[in-house]
C-alpha cells in the first residue's frame, strides 16, 4: 500500500462574511459553505511500482488495490473494480522507470478549463514536495495534445519541459506502471464529508496556485488599459447561452462595464483581466475559473441557470480571494439551460456595489 505524506495543515474556514444574499434566496448547496467548517489537512500518496490503467488512468497499487486519490469525484462499484483488474491482468502494461504525477483522469481526458486548473494543476505541488523531500526527480504526465492555455499554465508554474511526459489517451486494455506514483485529491480533500463539503477547495492550494500563476504571468505594458468592470460573455457555447446580452450591456455600459469574450484572450491576458477587476458579472460557466485571480474587494455577481443547479465552486473561489460574492437564479429556457439575465437583478446589484 502507498504511504501518505502531509502536504498542508488542517484549517478552520468561514466563508460567510464574503456572501451577500441580495435577494434572500435559498442557499441550497451554498448553505454548508456559509457555516464555519474545518477543512482537513492535505496529503498525497506515494505508491511504489503502481500503475495507471485504462482511458481514465485509474491507479492500482502494486498489490492491485485501487488508488482512490486518482479518481476525483468517483467511487468505483464492484463491477467497475472487477473490470479494471481484468483489463490490468490481461492487457499490456508499459513500464516507465520514473516517479510520476498524473494530470490525466476522467475529468481531464479532454480539455476542460475548470477541471484542468482546479483538479489537475494543484497535483504539481505534491510532485514538487515529493521531489524536494526525497531528492527523486518527479515527472508530470499530461495528454499528448495540449491547448495553448494548458501549455501556458505549465510554463507559468515553472514545470521544466524535460519533466513533462506526454501520452496519448489510454484504452480499456492498456496501462502504464511507474517506479513511484504520486497521487492526491487535488483540492477535493473532503472525500466522504458528512457535512456536505464534498466539493471543498483547499485554501492553501488555491492561494498557492493563484500566487504562482500570477507570478508566472507577470504584467504587460498595457496593464493600465485593462477594464475594471467586466461582464463575461458565454461566447460561442452550445449550452447555457445568454439570450439577452444586448439588453444586459445597454444597462451595464453606462456604468463603465465592458463585455469580454475570454476565448479571444491568452491565459496571461485572462489572469491580468481578473486580477485588475473591481466588478465581475457572469452567468455560471467555466470562465469563472478565473475568479482564482481576483484581488480582495472585487464585487462578483454569478447568475445560475435554474435547471443546471446552484453550485458552490465559484463562491468558494471568490471568498478565498477576498471578494464579495452575490448570486441570483433565473429560469432555464430549454433543455440546454439557455437563459435571459433578469435586468431587475442587475440594477439591484449595481445599486448595492457601485
Amino acid at each position: 500500500m502507498g504511504r501518505r505524506v502531509a502536504l498542508s495543515p488542517a484549517r478552520a474556514c468561514n466563508l460567510a462574511p464574503q456572501m451577500r444574499n441580495l435577494w434572500n434566496l435559498p442557499l441550497q448547496r451554498l448553505q454548508s459553505y456559509c457555516e464555519p467548517y474545518k477543512h482537513p489537512g492535505g496529503y498525497y500518496k506515494v505508491s511504489s511500482q503502481a500503475s495507471c490503467n485504462g482511458p481514465d488512468w485509474i491507479g492500482l497499487e502494486r498489490y492491485l488495490t485501487v488508488i482512490e486519490e486518482t479518481i476525483p469525484f468517483r467511487l468505483l462499484n464492484p463491477r467497475e473494480v472487477g473490470s479494471l483488474l481484468w483489463n490490468h491482468l490481461h492487457g499490456p502494461i508499459e513500464e516507465i522507470p520514473e516517479s510520476a504525477c498524473i494530470l490525466i483522469d476522467f475529468l481531464n481526458r479532454n480539455p476542460n478549463f475548470f477541471h484542468w486548473f482546479l483538479d489537475a494543476l494543484p497535483r504539481i505541488f505534491a510532485a514538487e514536495h515529493h521531489e524536494q523531500r526525497s531528492g527523486i526527480p518527479c515527472f508530470i504526465v499530461v495528454p499528448v495534445t495540449l491547448q495553448a492555455w494548458q501549455r501556458d499554465s505549465l510554463q507559468f508554474l515553472n514545470v521544466p519541459q524535460d519533466r513533462i511526459l506526454q501520452f496519448r489517451g489510454g484504452s480499456s486494455s492498456r496501462g502504464y506502471s511507474f517506479n513511484q506514483l504520486i497521487s492526491t485529491f487535488s483540492h477535493r480533500h473532503i472525500r466522504h464529508s458528512p457535512s456536505g463539503h464534498f466539493d471543498a477547495f483547499s485554501p492553501p492550494a488555491i492561494q498557492q496556485l493563484a500566487r504562482r500563476l500570477s507570478q508566472g504571468a507577470g504584467t504587460t505594458p498595457a496593464a493600465e488599459t485593462v477594464p475594471k468592470r467586466i461582464y463575461v460573455s458565454r461566447g460561442n457555447v452550445q449550452q447555457r447561452r445568454v439570450r439577452n446580452e444586448d439588453e444586459v450591456m445597454s444597462i451595464l455600459s453606462p456604468h463603465g462595464f465592458v463585455l469580454v469574450a475570454l476565448e479571444n484572450l491568452s491565459l496571461r491576458d485572462q489572469i491580468l483581466l481578473f486580477r485588475s477587476a473591481s466588478h465581475v458579472i457572469a452567468a455560471h460557466g467555466g470562465a469563472l475559473t478565473n475568479l482564482l485571480h481576483l484581488s480582495p474587494g472585487c464585487q462578483v455577481l454569478e447568475i445560475f441557470q435554474s435547471g443546471h443547479g446552484t453550485r458552490p465552486d465559484f463562491f468558494q473561489l471568490a471568498a478565498l480571494r477576498g471578494a464579495t460574492y452575490s448570486f441570483c437564479t433565473t429560469a432555464s429556457l430549454n433543455s440546454s439551460h439557455d437563459i435571459e439575465i433578469p435586468v431587475a437583478e442587475l440594477r439591484t446589484f449595481l445599486e448595492a456595489s457601485l
